[in-house]
């Protein structure tokens, strides 16, 4: 995300591994047993048509090159979604649960 200052093209080569790797991973979630939360959320993150880490992606590729302003407000929203679902992994309670389902219900 840093590099979005700079030309979605010169590193297109790095975007696409790197969403290969969620390819992956969204892949290896969904196969998990007793996983539908944490499968969602990956397929949200990985979703072009919202505010996360595939949205800012596609909305970088459009403009070409990303202001400051933008990456560091899209930054805190990914980064508090990650935060969500580390919380969520690490303690399986019901608090960081529905923190999490609000998360996937709000970019629905």
């Amino acid at each position: 995300m840093n590099k979005s200052t700079t030309s979605y093209s010169e590193n297109k080569q790095e975007i696409d591994k790197l969403f290969l790797d969620i390819e992956k991973l969204v892949e290896y979630e969904k196969n998990k047993p007793d996983n539908e939360i944490t499968f969602q959320l990956w397929k949200t993150l990985n979703d072009k048509e919202k505010n996360l880490v595939a949205g800012f992606f596609k909305h970088w590729e459009t403009k070409g090159i990303i202001s400051k302003s933008f990456l560091e407000e899209s930054k805190i929203q990914i980064r508090e979604a990650f935060d969500l679902l580390i919380q969520y992994e690490i303690k399986k309670d019901k608090q960081s649960k529905d923190e999490l389902i609000d998360l996937i219900n709000l970019n629905s």
